[in-house]
């Protein structure tokens, strides 16, 4: 029998008395599995590496490797991404060492200890497409960033990284210690820039097949602009590129299966950190897992609120949207001038755990094994304590729905430069997650107004709607949206611009009218907004609620419509929330919207609003997953965000 590490029996043992004292309502799920992206490795990523030079002699090295492996397999403790398999996953050293990655050895520590691995299926597709003559989309990217370089979606990379697939499955196939066959990280489909990008058949291609989506294509030198007609375009763009992504990773899903039927794919690690490419996730119903990285500290230091439910939040998000096992990667480096330390770690686990996620991976490439070794141990603890435990039913309530409008979020960001025009910020969506789920403690799902389209039962079995961001919509969908209400559902409107044009540029003002009844005043200086007692029935609230408005514009309606109730006036009495009979249901209309991360830093009020408009329509509150936190967390009420940096 394999002694087991000190550490491990004692993480153990405390996992046990805390699984045995949690309710039986929080133990619904397996806990999957913890990986680290395997910086600790590789000794060019060792602080006393110099080029030419090893730090440790190779047979010292492997010796010191095994330990390292041996340690990490026993505490439960996985590899992906850099150290995923087949070796070499990313360039290394000439002069590396790596002897030690081979099948046998791979064996015997899985036997040993249970050590498995992730699969790069698309390892080296990228760069192989480039030497193939594949066109180089932007020449401004690192020459060794690949997979930025090239297009995902350039018929020259899929021949590309199906051969990939076919050289690397059969090698691992039936190999037990294979853990997911893991495609490219952080996908984005970039924009041909320069003259020869421009004048390629790729280029031409793009072109021809973005129109037939409504608009030409955006320029990816465009001079940075509103979201107006640029923002239509990008709607097509990114359309477009999602159909032809997830076309491709769909053959890909296939393929990989056909060459091993036991095979579990996770397509892509989706960059989640300042934002998010606004695809239509619910279409990864061939995925068997998905995967964010949601780190904590750049978007909290860009926008105060922003970051700190990030994990939770792309965890719900892709769980929700897709219903399929979620990887979050959790952030183990510094960045944006933030170390995280061992609380973080743990909190922002629990934080993704509860949220919906069934796995954890850590990124920490300052290598802490020797960096820091105290949060390294920390990393191997979090992965003992969680191994062999239970996780909270998500939650979720399908009869509550939070819209993902992707006709809106795909506008991009047109007034930013480089890689953020591709992203959303999804700042409404994140932060009604924070305020509903995190701080008010509610049960709600998120849903994609495709989705939603494609299957109309999703939109018939919900009895409240909320759109928090809702712009620019398929008339189609905003169509569906009238009846639904007509036939008694609650619908909130928690975006003022909400129903403005469709994605071919329409108005939708008729829809509008319906549903909101009640036009926009000018832009007003008032940044407060006062929720009347008993507002909202006998929901609530029981007192008065001052709500911060840190939108850069708020309006107030011009005149209230014949039968409406006003739930919130600005501080001189002009209306900012109301709320209307239409049909047999109802709408719940915001002036100005409540959304914007920086609700999130301290506003007790705008978390008891969310509470009495959950309450309002009969949704749950209260869900006991809010209140889970990881077994042996040393600081289990530590807040998201605490900058112990000072």
């Amino acid at each position: 029998m394999t002694r087991r590490p000190a550490i491990a029996i004692a993480v153990a043992a405390a996992a046990a008395a805390l699984a045995a004292a949690a309710p039986p309502a929080l133990a619904d799920r397996p806990m999957g599995s913890v990986s680290s992206w395997g910086h600790e490795l590789n000794q060019d990523e060792l602080p006393s590496y110099r080029p030419g030079r090893l730090p440790v002699r190779p047979a010292r090295w492997y010796r010191v490797i095994n330990g390292v492996l041996t340690t990490a397999g026993r505490n439960g403790l996985w590899f992906t991404g850099p150290s995923a398999l087949p070796f070499p996953p990313l360039p290394l050293a000439p002069n590396e060492p790596v002897r030690w990655r081979n099948p046998r050895n791979f064996a015997r520590l899985y036997r040993a200890t249970g050590l498995r691995w992730d699969v790069a299926y698309e390892v080296w597709a990228a760069r192989n497409a480039l030497d193939g003559g594949a066109t180089v989309m932007d020449p401004s990217v690192n020459p060794r960033a690949y997979t930025q370089r090239v297009s995902l979606v350039d018929p020259a990379y899929r021949r590309a990284s199906l051969a990939e697939i076919r050289r690397i499955v059969p090698t691992l196939r039936g190999r037990p210690y294979a853990s997911l066959y893991q495609g490219s990280d952080e996908p984005m489909i970039r924009l041909p820039r320069g003259r020869r990008a421009l004048r390629s058949p790729y280029a031409r291609m793009m072109r021809a097949g973005v129109r037939r989506y409504g608009q030409a294509p955006p320029s990816a030198t465009a001079p940075r602009r509103p979201a107006s007609r640029e923002g239509l375009r990008w709607v097509a763009y990114n359309r477009w590129a999602q159909d032809r992504f997830f076309a491709l990773k769909r053959e890909q899903a296939s393929l990989i299966r056909r060459l091993d039927r036991r095979a579990r794919v996770l397509p892509n690690d989706y960059g989640f950190i300042r934002g998010f490419v606004p695809w239509d996730y619910s279409r990864l119903g061939f995925a068997d897992a998905v995967e964010a990285d949601p780190y904590v500290s750049l978007a909290e230091n860009l926008r105060p609120g922003r970051g700190r439910y990030n994990p939770g939040f792309a965890a719900k998000f892709l769980s929700d949207l897709t219903g399929k096992p979620t990887r979050i990667i959790l952030q183990g480096f510094t960045y944006s001038g933030y170390t995280p330390t061992t609380g973080d770690l743990y909190a922002w686990a629990g934080q993704a755990l509860r949220a919906g996620a069934g796995d954890l991976g850590i990124f920490a490439s300052d290598n802490p094994r020797v960096t820091d070794r105290t949060f390294y141990a920390s990393m191997l603890r979090l992965a003992a304590d969680l191994r062999g435990t239970r996780l909270p039913d998500p939650p979720t309530d399908p009869a509550v729905r939070v819209v993902y409008a992707t006709a809106s979020e795909a506008q991009g960001q047109p007034h930013l430069t480089g890689d953020d025009r591709y992203l959303t910020s999804g700042d409404e969506l994140y932060t009604l997650y924070g305020l509903l789920g995190e701080r008010a403690h509610g049960a709600f799902t998120f849903d994609a107004d495709a989705a939603m389209a494609r299957a109309p039962a999703r939109l018939a079995a919900a009895r409240v709607v909320w759109l928090p961001r809702a712009d620019t919509l398929d008339p189609a969908f905003a169509a569906a949206l009238v009846a639904w209400v007509r036939r008694g559902g609650t619908l909130v409107v928690a975006d003022p611009d909400a129903f403005t044009r469709t994605t071919r540029g329409r108005s939708l003002a008729a829809v509008r009218t319906t549903l909101v009844g009640a036009p926009l005043g000018p832009a007003r200086t008032g940044r407060t907004l006062r929720v009347l007692p008993g507002s909202l029935g006998p929901s609530g609230p029981a007192g008065e609620l001052f709500v911060p408005v840190y939108a850069p514009r708020a309006r107030a309606f011009a005149a209230v419509p014949d039968g409406a109730t006003v739930v919130a006036r600005f501080l001189d009495d002009a209306p900012a929330v109301i709320s209307r009979q239409v049909g047999a249901g109802r709408v719940i209309a915001f002036a100005t919207t409540i959304l914007d991360p920086q609700t999130l830093t301290d506003d007790d009020d705008a978390v008891e609003f969310a509470r009495a408009l959950q309450a309002s329509y009969g949704g749950r509150l209260d869900h006991p997953a809010w209140g889970y936190r990881v077994p042996g967390d040393p600081d289990p009420s530590r807040p998201p965000w605490a900058d112990d940096a000072g």
